[in-house]
């Protein structure tokens, strides 16, 4: 079976950036049919069996059937996946269902795997690139976002594309036609997520840095390329600019009230985006006991995982930094650059750190460590790769089959509520209410608690219950992700405190409380 050989205007030529010779490609065709069809199975597995979320919610508010905005309207105003809003509205309209929503974004993973397959062909030539892309097909964090209803994946597909559009501007064999491409890829990204602007930079850096065209007239396709890139994302940037505090930037300038508290920037953002990168969020302590008042001791219990996690990484990265070429450090700009655009966002606190808010450096992070691993003495690099495959698939299975790494259900606790809620009790569904009345359909009126402050003292719970409760009898508690809302857990307390409080039901990350009234529950107790 022959070698791909990547052709055309979309895929580097085969000198492209070379720095060890011409190294063969070494991915056959057969092998990237069968790493893709792999990728296809873990994207398109249980793809709606987990409950939709918040975020999902979101595009979903801004696409259902009804709404008074037109499908143009909707897409210029929005900043963040007006692409995904583009796709999806349509498939919508055939079935409002979570599959439309999330499918799109499937779809975008399993696409995105071959042409990462032919991206790191070039770059990294046969062993290593074969490897890299069988991380990529296996990648719990990208299987996550390509089963979640936004524009990562998207992001994530069109950063994969632009780093095929680069190529022949990196390689100085450059005419309109790729200039045009790389100026879509790039556009296309930026409306999947504006954080595609930070590769964006990363690949302009890359380009000054390691190859700068040779005459005029390439310097000129080169700024056509990068140029128009922006200007047809312009109109969504200058938007960004009218909501974000970008003020915030200037020196001097103050940054205000923390957007997320302590988890808009911190210490430990760099080393967990990097575990998740690799292993997603469901190998070692679940984004629940993470937000947990005692998330060290959760850390503490879970170190010998996360320490197994960490050595085939580092033993990948450090064999990447001893073996560094220019083709190689290209890589690294792509990858350092956006985190370092992200890290100054949060500081300052314009935009708080998530690790899918840099996810365009994902694919980079794995072709750059799996460069690392296949430069390492051989039984050393398989021993670290065998670890790293291993503790992937480990992960993969506690995403799928381990609940304590699941989505909080709300789904399950609506269905529940509509069978144990005859009676019509109102309910109170802090942060998780638009996607609790996306799944409810029981009688039984939701308690607007839409911006109220979070509760961080017994006297902060109290007064949500005197104001909340009032003279109301009984109600049905339902909590998810307390830590946006109640992270000290005082509300139960509360609640126990003016009634009988009791938990009726439990799934992953939900639970359920009847409450009632300290005169209802004598009379129904005889207490």
């Amino acid at each position: 079976m022959t070698s791909v050989q990547p052709s055309g205007s979309l895929v580097p030529p085969s000198d492209w950036a070379s720095g060890d010779g011409g190294e063969p490609v070494g991915i056959t065709p057969g092998f990237l049919i069968l790493v893709t069809l792999v990728g296809a199975v873990l994207r398109l597995y249980s793809l709606t069996g987990q409950s939709l979320w918040v975020d999902e919610l979101l595009t979903w508010q801004m696409i259902r059937q009804g709404i008074p905005a037109t499908y143009i309207e909707q897409l210029l105003d929005t900043i963040q996946g007006p692409l995904y809003l583009g796709v999806t509205w349509p498939l919508i309209r055939l079935q409002d269902s979570a599959l439309m929503l999330r499918l799109p974004a499937a779809l975008a993973g399993i696409v995105t795997v071959p042409l990462f397959g032919l991206a790191v062909a070039r770059m990294l030539g046969g062993k290593a690139g074969r490897l890299a892309v069988l991380l990529f097909a296996l990648n719990p964090f990208h299987v996550w976002y390509s089963q979640e209803g936004r524009g990562y994946a998207f992001l994530i597909l069109f950063s994969v594309l632009m780093a095929l559009a680069v190529g022949p501007l990196a390689a100085r064999k450059t005419g309109f036609r790729s200039a045009a491409l790389f100026a879509l890829a790039t556009a296309a990204a930026a409306w999947s997520n504006l954080g595609g602007m930070f590769l964006w930079l990363g690949m302009g850096l890359g380009i000054l840095l390691f190859f700068l065209p040779a005459d005029r007239r390439q310097w000129g396709t080169v700024v056509l390329a990068f140029g128009a890139g922006v200007m047809l994302v312009l109109p969504w940037l200058l938007k960004a600019a009218g909501i974000w505090a970008v003020d915030r930037v200037l020196p001097g300038g103050g940054t205000g009230e923390a957007l997320r508290g302590e988890t808009t920037f911190s210490l430990f953002a760099w080393p967990y985006t990097l575990h998740t990168f690799f292993y997603g969020y469901s190998l070692g302590p679940s984004l629940r006991e993470l937000h947990q008042p005692d998330r060290i001791a959760v850390l503490k219990h879970s170190l010998p995982i996360l320490l197994a996690g960490a050595l085939p990484v580092g033993m990948g990265l450090a064999g990447g930094l001893f073996r560094i070429d220019r083709k190689r450090a290209v890589l690294l700009v792509w990858i350092i650059v956006p985190v370092l655009v992200l890290t100054f966002l949060a500081v300052r606190n314009v935009k708080p750190w998530n690790p899918r808010y840099i996810a365009m450096s994902l694919p980079w992070v794995l072709a750059f460590t799996a460069w690392g691993l296949t430069r390492l003495p051989r039984r050393v690099g398989i021993a670290a790769t065998v670890l790293l495959t291993c503790l992937t698939l480990w992960s993969l299975g506690g995403y799928y089959w381990d609940g304590r790494y699941a989505k909080a259900d709300v789904r399950a606790a609506a269905a529940f509520l509509e069978d144990g809620n005859s009676a019509g009790d109102p309910l109170i569904v802090p942060v998780v209410t638009s996607v609790f009345k996306y799944y409810y359909r029981g009688s039984g009126e939701v308690i607007d608690t839409y911006g109220m402050p979070m509760l961080r003292t017994a006297a902060d719970a109290d007064e949500f219950c005197e104001q909340v409760l009032g003279d109301v009898s009984r109600v049905r508690l339902v909590l998810a992700r307390e830590w946006y809302f109640d992270p000290q857990g005082h509300l139960p307390v509360a609640m126990s405190r003016r009634g009988h409080l009791r938990q009726t039901m439990s799934a992953a990350g939900v639970r359920v409380y009847d409450w009632e009234h300290q005169e209802t529950a004598k009379q129904y107790h005889g207490d």
